[in-house]
């Protein structure tokens, strides 16, 4: 708006400078005068207008060919063929017509200003033929073509700058906002994985501890009268806690994650061996194709097996477990195997229900069957 300002003062300077001058060559005086000052104080209060308008509609495109007019009346007001100090007006119109309105709106009132201001020099060449008076008319014309496509190239390359900037800005916004959308979803993940874990040692560890307390006030109310009695107790109780101790390895081990393995498939093999050590359990593992570079998929994986050889051993009693893991182009399929003793009513607890959501997150599908054991098997899209 500042910048408007005082182009709109500096164009009402020029145009009054223009004018007193025009008024000087001319000598005009009285009537003449009267309504050369007139006509130009109409001029300059539409000029004024102008400034003060913010929508740049047709009412403003209007105000221009009022100008042109009222240049128009200026100029037939005049004694001489030729004013170049009144014909200017039509210079600046033309400039400020084709830089302000939109390229269209510019294009006409630009046309329509260098044929009206052609009129003069028509009368010139009618009453004066000759090749001085043709000569001024071309350059004229020409001078004024030649403003018009520089102003309206020079609104067009705004107009376009504009656009760029608009897009930029949009771009940057779109940026931040799927920034801000990522993050969130990582936080929303990680909050996720951390509730799981929070419930699997609220469910699970929280359950065996109490019934080791328990155990344990129980030994030590059978240690004076049956000895035999708390000594078995006392055996549970360090079975129990030998257990709850492997399933505290088993979250350390889910939290920690795949970070320390030097690949995908290391952390994976990795995982399965430290889980046979401590358990003593014979695990088979076979991974076929190549692994994508998809961090949730591998996760997936790596949680999948990790419970499936831990209810293999919790609740199956198994002694030997095999593990395939296939990665095809569009899915990664996996089977998992145990020879524990299974089960006629399968039943999900923690453990099945958290591999369920892993594959669904995926749009893959799991199956549990108790056959010879106990099966896992299913897959997962990329």
């Amino acid at each position: 708006m500042e910048k408007n300002k005082w182009f709109c003062i500096l164009k009402i300077l020029i145009l009054s400078i223009l004018f007193i001058l025009a008024a000087y060559f001319e000598n005009a005086q009285q009537q003449r005068l009267f309504i050369l000052i007139s006509v130009f104080l109409f001029f300059i209060a539409n000029n004024i207008l102008k400034y003060f308008i913010n929508e740049k509609g047709r009412f403003y495109f209007a105000l221009f060919a009022v100008d042109l007019v009222l240049i128009y009346i200026l100029e037939t007001n005049s004694r001489l063929l030729i004013n170049y100090f009144l014909h200017s007006f039509y210079i600046i119109l033309l400039f400020e017509a084709a830089v302000t309105l939109e390229i269209k709106h510019g294009i006409i009132i630009g046309i329509a200003d260098i044929l009206v201001s052609m009129v003069k020099f028509i009368y010139l060449t009618y009453f004066r033929f000759n090749l001085s008076s043709i000569s001024q008319m071309v350059f004229f014309f020409t001078i004024s073509i030649l403003i018009l496509i520089v102003a309206i190239f020079a609104q067009h390359n705004r107009q376009e700058k504009e656009k760029k900037d608009m897009l930029y800005r949009e771009l940057l916004d779109a940026h931040k906002k799927l920034k801000e959308y990522t993050d969130e979803v990582q936080r929303l993940s990680a909050v996720e994985e951390r509730n799981r874990i929070a419930r699997d040692i609220h469910d699970n560890l929280g359950h065996s501890m109490t019934a080791l307390i328990m155990q344990l006030q129980m030994a030590e109310h059978y240690l004076m009268t049956d000895s035999p009695k708390a000594q078995e107790l006392i055996a549970d109780s360090v079975k129990a806690a030998k257990d709850n101790l492997s399933g505290i390895r088993e979250v350390v081990e889910t939290l920690r994650g795949a970070g320390q393995s030097s690949s995908p498939a290391a952390a994976l093999r990795e995982v399965a061996e430290k889980f046979s050590e401590s358990t003593g359990t014979a695990i088979g593992l076979k991974i076929e194709g190549t692994m994508p570079d998809n961090q949730k998929i591998f996760n997936a994986i790596y949680h999948i097996l990790q419970e499936a050889m831990t209810n293999a051993v919790r609740h199956g009693k198994a002694s030997e477990i095999s593990a395939e893991i296939n990665y095809l182009d569009d899915v990664v399929r996996f089977v998992i195997r145990d020879n524990g003793r299974g089960t006629d009513d399968i039943a999900e607890g923690y453990g099945m229900r958290g591999i369920r959501e892993r594959v669904k997150e995926l749009n893959g599908d799991v199956e549990f069957k108790s056959e010879n054991g106990f099966i896992v098997s299913g897959y997962l899209r990329k």
